[in-house]
């Protein structure tokens, strides 16, 4: 199987950020805004007159942008996220009344984002029913068609708000609406995807009802899951440099960082408070962040894990 990386990030936040206290205020949280503080967040982005497109369309542009890729060297487009009609209205998917007896439930985002981008030869997929481990499922599904496609290059996108009515916390998460975008290659100089593990368990499925049950399965499937990355790629605990996170609570990693017993790594854990709970596009925002900023360097050895509702349990194993 031939490597592939990760050449190109992109992410897009709507404008408009609304404080813990300000989320408690209107109503939009279960917990105490004093409990959510002490748990790492502060700011989330909060979308009013942006649509899940419109981000979607920026966090792509940026992403081939910043891999210098040729549009026309696409060749796949996997997309996930709010899908059809709703990907277009505004402040969140609420649907209009009677949106769905109509065509304009197949105005599909993905061959959109084909269009406007140029990608005259990239065909296009959407996935779902992966929640906020959406993107790692993108990875997963594109690495996989590229292979027995011969394609050099896929771009993997995903695009999530939460409806206006649906409250801003996720068992004691902020969430931000955002976009995030990467572009998989084949050959890439930086960031070599060398493991990728998802587990499922199905027993979940009805995340309300099991909410307790959740919880209580969470931190033993994460450290199987990350446990079996790092066998996968070949390393030891000890090899790995950095932890980049999904942006739930920063307790919550202070008990799973106990559990991986990864002796050497640090987690990358500066945009909680920033960003908030990003749903699909926290890790890879992280990952783009880090070497920013200069923390995360060439050469380096991280884990990305992520939990989405379902339940999902993802990790991947990335040499930078």
């Amino acid at each position: 199987m031939t490597a592939r990386g990760i050449s190109g990030i992109g992410y897009a936040f709507p404008a408009a950020t609304r404080s813990v206290r300000e989320l408690a205020a209107a109503g939009a949280l279960q917990s105490e805004a004093t409990l959510l503080e002490r748990f790492g967040f502060d700011l989330v982005h909060v979308a009013q007159a942006e649509a899940p497109y419109d981000l979607a369309l920026r966090a792509a542009r940026s992403a081939l942008e910043r891999s210098g890729a040729d549009p026309e060297s696409i060749g796949l487009v996997v997309y996930g996220g709010a899908s059809a009609a709703s990907a277009y209205v505004a402040g969140g998917n609420r649907l209009p009344e009677n949106a769905w007896r109509t065509t304009a439930r197949f105005r599909y985002p993905a061959p959109r984002l084909q269009y406007e981008l140029g990608l005259t030869r990239a065909s296009v997929l959407g996935i779902d029913q992966l929640a906020c481990t959406t993107l790692f499922g993108a990875v997963r599904v594109a690495g996989a068609i590229c292979e027995a496609e011969r394609i050099d290059r896929a771009l993997c996108i995903a695009a999530e708000f939460f409806p206006p009515d649906a409250g801003r916390e996720a068992i004691f998460n902020c969430t931000s609406d955002a976009a995030c975008a990467l572009l998989l290659q084949r050959g890439a100089a930086r960031n070599r995807i060398v493991a990728s593990v998802q587990v499922t368990k199905g027993y979940y499925w009805d995340c309300d009802a099991m909410r307790d049950e959740v919880v209580a399965s969470y931190f033993p499937t994460a450290a199987h899951v990350v446990a079996r990355a790092i066998v996968d790629a070949g390393w030891q605990p000890a090899d790995v440099d950095w932890v980049i996170p999904h942006n739930v609570s920063a307790r919550s990693w202070q008990i799973l960082l106990g559990l991986l017993r990864l002796p050497r790594a640090r987690l990358w854990d500066a945009n909680i408070a920033l960003r908030g709970h990003a749903l699909a596009g926290d890790n890879f925002i992280n990952l783009h962040d880090a070497q920013a900023c200069g923390d995360v360097r060439e050469g380096d050895r991280l884990i990305l894990f992520s939990y989405g509702y379902g339940a999902q349990w993802t990790a991947l194993a990335i040499e930078a």
